[in-house]
Protein backbone atom coordinates (compact mmCIF):
# COMPACT_ATOMS: atom_id res chain seq x y z
CA UNK A 1 0.00 0.00 0.00
CA UNK A 2 1.31 3.43 -0.86
CA UNK A 3 1.97 5.50 1.96
CA UNK A 4 0.00 8.69 2.30
CA UNK A 5 1.82 12.24 2.16
CA UNK A 6 0.81 14.41 5.07
CA UNK A 7 0.39 18.34 4.77
CA UNK A 8 3.34 20.68 5.70
CA UNK A 9 1.38 22.38 8.24
CA UNK A 10 1.65 21.18 12.00
CA UNK A 11 -0.81 19.22 13.78
CA UNK A 12 -2.30 20.95 16.59
CA UNK A 13 -3.63 19.14 19.69
CA UNK A 14 -6.52 17.56 19.67
CA UNK A 15 -10.06 18.88 21.33
CA UNK A 16 -9.33 19.23 24.63
CA UNK A 17 -11.77 17.00 25.80
CA UNK A 18 -11.07 14.25 24.01
CA UNK A 19 -6.71 14.79 24.27
CA UNK A 20 -7.35 14.11 27.76
CA UNK A 21 -9.04 11.25 27.36
CA UNK A 22 -6.42 9.91 25.36
CA UNK A 23 -8.21 11.14 21.89
CA UNK A 24 -12.19 9.49 23.45
CA UNK A 25 -14.88 11.25 24.74
CA UNK A 26 -15.98 9.86 27.98
CA UNK A 27 -19.24 10.94 29.12
CA UNK A 28 -18.60 13.02 32.04
CA UNK A 29 -21.88 12.55 34.16
CA UNK A 30 -23.54 15.91 33.10
CA UNK A 31 -27.28 14.61 31.49
CA UNK A 32 -29.25 11.98 33.00
CA UNK A 33 -28.19 9.17 32.33
CA UNK A 34 -30.79 6.19 33.57
CA UNK A 35 -28.21 3.42 33.27
CA UNK A 36 -28.28 0.62 36.81
CA UNK A 37 -26.16 1.18 39.43
CA UNK A 38 -22.84 -0.28 38.85
CA UNK A 39 -22.76 -0.21 34.97
CA UNK A 40 -19.35 0.79 34.08
CA UNK A 41 -19.18 4.95 33.19
CA UNK A 42 -22.73 5.28 34.58
CA UNK A 43 -24.11 8.46 36.57
CA UNK A 44 -26.92 7.85 39.37
CA UNK A 45 -27.78 9.23 42.34
CA UNK A 46 -27.50 7.64 45.47
CA UNK A 47 -26.54 7.44 49.48
CA UNK A 48 -22.89 7.76 50.31
CA UNK A 49 -20.68 5.26 51.94
CA UNK A 50 -20.73 5.25 55.26
CA UNK A 51 -16.97 6.69 54.93
CA UNK A 52 -18.27 9.56 52.96
CA UNK A 53 -20.45 12.32 54.94
CA UNK A 54 -23.67 13.24 52.77
CA UNK A 55 -23.24 17.06 51.53
CA UNK A 56 -24.74 19.17 48.44
CA UNK A 57 -23.17 19.64 45.32
CA UNK A 58 -20.71 15.84 45.98
CA UNK A 59 -19.88 13.30 43.60
CA UNK A 60 -17.94 10.29 44.25
CA UNK A 61 -16.17 8.69 41.15
CA UNK A 62 -15.52 4.85 41.49
CA UNK A 63 -12.30 3.19 39.34
CA UNK A 64 -11.58 0.17 39.04
CA UNK A 65 -8.40 -1.64 37.79
CA UNK A 66 -8.52 -3.03 33.91
CA UNK A 67 -6.76 -5.77 35.95
CA UNK A 68 -6.84 -6.73 39.07
CA UNK A 69 -4.98 -4.27 41.34
CA UNK A 70 -2.40 -5.69 43.47
CA UNK A 71 -1.83 -4.00 47.24
CA UNK A 72 1.16 -1.95 45.82
CA UNK A 73 -0.35 -0.88 42.64
CA UNK A 74 -3.14 0.18 44.22
CA UNK A 75 -1.11 1.85 47.01
CA UNK A 76 0.82 3.65 44.34
CA UNK A 77 -1.96 4.32 42.05
CA UNK A 78 -3.79 6.09 44.78
CA UNK A 79 -0.77 8.11 45.84
CA UNK A 80 -0.31 9.31 42.49
CA UNK A 81 -3.69 10.83 42.23
CA UNK A 82 -4.04 12.75 44.78
CA UNK A 83 -0.45 13.86 43.55
CA UNK A 84 -2.63 15.44 40.44
CA UNK A 85 -5.99 16.17 42.59
CA UNK A 86 -2.73 18.68 44.65
CA UNK A 87 -1.55 20.03 41.12
CA UNK A 88 -4.67 20.93 39.94
CA UNK A 89 -5.56 22.66 43.28
CA UNK A 90 -8.47 20.62 43.82
CA UNK A 91 -10.05 21.06 47.39
CA UNK A 92 -11.81 18.83 49.80
CA UNK A 93 -10.62 15.92 47.46
CA UNK A 94 -10.51 12.75 48.97
CA UNK A 95 -8.78 9.82 46.98
CA UNK A 96 -8.79 6.28 49.14
CA UNK A 97 -8.43 2.81 48.01
CA UNK A 98 -12.03 0.71 48.64
CA UNK A 99 -12.71 -2.67 47.96
CA UNK A 100 -9.92 -3.49 45.33
CA UNK A 101 -10.40 -0.17 43.64
CA UNK A 102 -10.23 3.64 44.13
CA UNK A 103 -13.27 5.72 45.62
CA UNK A 104 -12.56 9.82 44.75
CA UNK A 105 -14.88 12.38 46.37
CA UNK A 106 -15.05 15.85 45.70
CA UNK A 107 -17.58 18.29 44.99
CA UNK A 108 -19.52 18.05 41.58
CA UNK A 109 -18.38 21.17 40.13
CA UNK A 110 -14.89 19.55 40.06
CA UNK A 111 -16.64 16.18 38.78
CA UNK A 112 -14.95 16.44 35.26
CA UNK A 113 -11.54 16.90 36.82
CA UNK A 114 -12.42 13.75 39.41
CA UNK A 115 -12.75 11.51 36.75
CA UNK A 116 -9.56 12.69 34.72
CA UNK A 117 -7.28 11.83 37.73
CA UNK A 118 -7.78 8.32 36.42
CA UNK A 119 -6.11 9.23 33.27
CA UNK A 120 -3.40 6.41 32.16
CA UNK A 121 -1.05 9.74 31.61
CA UNK A 122 1.58 7.42 29.39
CA UNK A 123 3.10 10.05 27.25
CA UNK A 124 6.05 9.03 24.81
CA UNK A 125 7.41 11.51 21.72
CA UNK A 126 7.65 9.24 18.13
CA UNK A 127 8.58 9.84 14.99
CA UNK A 128 5.78 10.03 12.06
CA UNK A 129 6.24 7.28 9.63
CA UNK A 130 2.83 8.21 7.43
CA UNK A 131 -0.14 10.58 7.86
CA UNK A 132 -3.21 9.93 6.30
CA UNK A 133 -7.02 12.45 6.48
CA UNK A 134 -9.38 10.47 7.72
CA UNK A 135 -11.71 9.55 4.47
CA UNK A 136 -8.85 10.64 2.43
CA UNK A 137 -7.79 8.75 -0.75
CA UNK A 138 -4.28 7.56 0.12
CA UNK A 139 -1.37 9.30 -1.77
CA UNK A 140 2.10 8.14 -2.37
CA UNK A 141 4.50 9.53 -0.16
CA UNK A 142 8.04 10.24 -1.68
CA UNK A 143 11.54 8.27 -0.74
CA UNK A 144 13.91 11.23 0.30
CA UNK A 145 17.05 10.73 -1.45
CA UNK A 146 20.67 12.35 -0.72
CA UNK A 147 19.83 15.12 -3.26
CA UNK A 148 16.44 15.72 -2.04
CA UNK A 149 16.10 18.90 0.54
CA UNK A 150 14.35 18.69 2.68
CA UNK A 151 10.78 20.38 3.34
CA UNK A 152 11.31 23.62 5.77
CA UNK A 153 9.02 26.00 6.87
CA UNK A 154 9.61 28.15 9.96
CA UNK A 155 12.33 26.83 12.63
CA UNK A 156 9.83 24.99 14.64
CA UNK A 157 6.20 24.66 13.90
CA UNK A 158 3.46 25.93 16.63
CA UNK A 159 2.81 22.42 18.31
CA UNK A 160 6.58 22.41 19.59
CA UNK A 161 8.67 24.97 20.18
CA UNK A 162 12.31 25.80 21.88
CA UNK A 163 12.44 27.53 25.71
CA UNK A 164 16.06 27.64 26.49
CA UNK A 165 19.24 27.30 24.27
CA UNK A 166 21.85 24.46 25.59
CA UNK A 167 24.14 22.12 24.97
CA UNK A 168 22.73 18.60 25.09
CA UNK A 169 25.35 15.60 23.95
CA UNK A 170 23.55 13.21 21.60
CA UNK A 171 22.27 9.90 22.33
CA UNK A 172 20.90 6.67 19.74
CA UNK A 173 17.14 7.12 19.68
CA UNK A 174 14.66 4.11 17.96
CA UNK A 175 14.12 6.60 15.04
CA UNK A 176 13.38 4.38 11.94
CA UNK A 177 15.54 5.12 8.61
CA UNK A 178 15.27 7.39 6.47
CA UNK A 179 12.93 6.67 3.73
CA UNK A 180 12.27 3.15 6.01
CA UNK A 181 8.63 1.89 4.91
CA UNK A 182 6.58 0.19 7.97
CA UNK A 183 5.86 -3.45 6.73
CA UNK A 184 2.97 -5.40 5.69
CA UNK A 185 0.93 -6.32 8.71
CA UNK A 186 1.32 -2.19 10.31
CA UNK A 187 0.12 -1.05 6.67
CA UNK A 188 -3.00 -3.70 7.33
CA UNK A 189 -3.42 -2.01 10.99
CA UNK A 190 -3.48 1.64 9.46
CA UNK A 191 -5.88 0.85 7.05
CA UNK A 192 -7.99 -1.10 9.45
CA UNK A 193 -7.56 1.41 11.80
CA UNK A 194 -11.18 3.32 12.45
CA UNK A 195 -10.52 6.70 13.99
CA UNK A 196 -14.36 7.69 14.35
CA UNK A 197 -14.45 4.34 17.37
CA UNK A 198 -14.39 5.95 20.52
CA UNK A 199 -11.88 4.65 21.64
CA UNK A 200 -8.22 2.90 19.90
CA UNK A 201 -7.55 -0.70 20.00
CA UNK A 202 -5.96 -1.75 22.88
CA UNK A 203 -3.34 -3.34 21.41
CA UNK A 204 -2.53 -0.01 19.72
CA UNK A 205 -2.67 1.85 23.06
CA UNK A 206 -0.63 -0.61 25.59
CA UNK A 207 1.97 -1.61 22.88
CA UNK A 208 5.23 -1.70 24.08
CA UNK A 209 8.05 1.41 23.09
CA UNK A 210 9.73 -0.13 21.16
CA UNK A 211 7.09 -1.46 18.70
CA UNK A 212 5.53 1.04 15.88
CA UNK A 213 2.22 1.88 16.53
CA UNK A 214 -1.39 3.52 14.34
CA UNK A 215 -2.78 6.10 16.28
CA UNK A 216 -5.14 8.59 15.84
CA UNK A 217 -5.19 12.36 16.25
CA UNK A 218 -6.72 15.35 14.96
CA UNK A 219 -5.48 17.28 11.88
CA UNK A 220 -4.80 20.53 13.53
CA UNK A 221 -6.69 22.30 10.43
CA UNK A 222 -9.44 23.90 12.97
CA UNK A 223 -12.34 21.78 11.32
CA UNK A 224 -11.88 19.23 13.57
CA UNK A 225 -11.50 16.91 10.83
CA UNK A 226 -9.83 13.70 12.26
CA UNK A 227 -5.76 12.03 10.92
CA UNK A 228 -4.26 8.77 11.48
CA UNK A 229 -0.90 7.92 11.58
CA UNK A 230 1.91 5.27 11.65
CA UNK A 231 4.45 5.79 14.21
CA UNK A 232 7.86 4.84 14.85
CA UNK A 233 8.76 3.55 18.15
CA UNK A 234 8.93 5.64 21.12
CA UNK A 235 11.88 7.85 21.07
CA UNK A 236 11.30 9.51 24.10
CA UNK A 237 9.48 8.39 27.19
CA UNK A 238 7.50 11.04 29.11
CA UNK A 239 8.92 9.24 32.53
CA UNK A 240 11.86 11.52 31.48
CA UNK A 241 9.40 14.89 31.51
CA UNK A 242 10.95 16.24 35.23
CA UNK A 243 8.11 18.82 35.34
CA UNK A 244 5.08 20.67 33.66
CA UNK A 245 3.36 23.63 33.97
CA UNK A 246 0.51 25.55 32.33
CA UNK A 247 1.40 28.72 31.53
CA UNK A 248 -0.04 31.51 29.51
CA UNK A 249 2.27 33.05 26.81
CA UNK A 250 1.99 36.99 27.19
CA UNK A 251 2.96 37.12 23.30
CA UNK A 252 0.03 35.26 21.65
CA UNK A 253 -2.14 34.72 24.75
CA UNK A 254 -2.27 31.08 24.03
CA UNK A 255 -1.83 28.36 26.85
CA UNK A 256 0.51 26.31 26.74
CA UNK A 257 2.20 23.36 28.48
CA UNK A 258 5.86 23.50 29.29
CA UNK A 259 8.16 20.37 29.61
CA UNK A 260 11.25 20.15 31.25
CA UNK A 261 13.48 16.62 30.65
CA UNK A 262 16.15 14.85 32.57
CA UNK A 263 19.39 14.23 31.48
CA UNK A 264 18.38 11.26 29.71
CA UNK A 265 15.39 12.91 27.94
CA UNK A 266 17.21 15.92 26.91
CA UNK A 267 19.94 13.78 25.32
CA UNK A 268 17.07 11.84 23.87
CA UNK A 269 15.55 14.56 22.33
CA UNK A 270 18.06 16.67 21.07
CA UNK A 271 18.89 13.50 18.93
CA UNK A 272 15.21 12.68 17.93
CA UNK A 273 15.05 16.54 16.98
CA UNK A 274 18.13 16.73 15.45
CA UNK A 275 17.37 13.72 13.42
CA UNK A 276 13.66 14.71 12.00
CA UNK A 277 15.00 18.06 10.75
CA UNK A 278 16.76 16.39 7.86
CA UNK A 279 13.73 14.84 6.55
CA UNK A 280 11.08 15.02 4.40
CA UNK A 281 7.21 15.12 5.20
CA UNK A 282 5.91 13.46 7.17
CA UNK A 283 8.80 12.02 7.97
CA UNK A 284 10.31 15.31 9.81
CA UNK A 285 7.21 15.21 12.00
CA UNK A 286 7.20 14.10 15.80
CA UNK A 287 3.92 12.95 17.21
CA UNK A 288 3.63 13.60 20.68
CA UNK A 289 1.14 10.70 22.03
CA UNK A 290 -0.84 10.44 25.32
CA UNK A 291 -2.24 7.36 26.23
CA UNK A 292 -2.22 6.37 22.43
CA UNK A 293 -3.69 9.25 21.01
CA UNK A 294 -1.94 12.06 19.03
CA UNK A 295 -2.69 15.31 20.80
CA UNK A 296 0.12 16.92 18.13
CA UNK A 297 2.58 16.26 15.69
CA UNK A 298 4.47 19.24 14.83
CA UNK A 299 6.89 19.38 12.08
CA UNK A 300 10.76 20.00 13.16
CA UNK A 301 12.83 21.89 11.70
CA UNK A 302 15.96 22.78 13.86
CA UNK A 303 17.59 20.40 16.71
CA UNK A 304 16.35 21.57 20.00
CA UNK A 305 18.72 21.80 22.18
CA UNK A 306 18.56 22.51 26.41
CA UNK A 307 16.21 19.92 27.95
CA UNK A 308 13.14 22.16 28.00
CA UNK A 309 10.23 23.18 25.23
CA UNK A 310 6.66 23.49 25.47
CA UNK A 311 3.39 22.33 23.46
CA UNK A 312 0.90 24.79 22.21
CA UNK A 313 -2.80 24.11 20.39
CA UNK A 314 -5.98 24.73 21.18
CA UNK A 315 -5.33 24.96 25.16
CA UNK A 316 -8.26 26.35 27.84
CA UNK A 317 -6.39 27.31 30.87
CA UNK A 318 -8.38 24.51 32.24
CA UNK A 319 -7.51 21.86 30.01
CA UNK A 320 -3.77 23.19 30.19
CA UNK A 321 -3.57 22.67 34.11
CA UNK A 322 -4.65 19.14 33.60
CA UNK A 323 -2.60 18.48 31.16
CA UNK A 324 0.23 19.41 32.83
CA UNK A 325 -0.95 17.89 35.89
CA UNK A 326 -1.19 14.75 34.32
CA UNK A 327 2.25 14.89 32.91
CA UNK A 328 3.86 16.04 35.61
CA UNK A 329 2.86 13.39 37.57
CA UNK A 330 3.75 10.85 35.73
CA UNK A 331 1.50 7.74 33.83
CA UNK A 332 -0.32 5.97 36.64
CA UNK A 333 1.31 2.91 37.98
CA UNK A 334 -2.30 0.36 37.28
CA UNK A 335 -4.29 1.34 34.73
CA UNK A 336 -7.89 2.39 35.82
CA UNK A 337 -11.34 3.05 34.13
CA UNK A 338 -14.61 4.86 35.43
CA UNK A 339 -16.53 1.67 37.02
CA UNK A 340 -19.05 4.67 38.21
CA UNK A 341 -20.28 8.19 39.58
CA UNK A 342 -22.50 8.83 42.45
CA UNK A 343 -24.07 12.21 42.89
CA UNK A 344 -24.57 12.86 46.39
CA UNK A 345 -28.28 13.95 47.47
CA UNK A 346 -28.29 17.28 49.16
CA UNK A 347 -27.47 17.28 52.80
Amino acid sequence: MPLPRAPRRALLVCAVAAALAGCSVTGSGSGSAKKSPGTPGSVRSGTAPASVAADAGRSVVDFAGTAPLGADALRRTVDRMRARAGALGLTDVSVEARDGGITVTGRTEDEKRLTELGSSGRLGFRPVLAEEAVGATPTSTPTPSASSAPTRGRAVTDGLRPRTAGSASASAVPAPAEGSAPDAALQARFAALDCTAREQPAAEREAPAEDSVVACGSDGGGSGSRARFILGPTAVDGAHVSSAKAVNDRQTGRWVVQLDFDSVGARQFSELTGSLSTRMAPQNQMAIVLDGAVISAPSVNQRLDGGTTEISGSFTRESAEQLAATLGSGALPAPVTVSGVTRLPHG
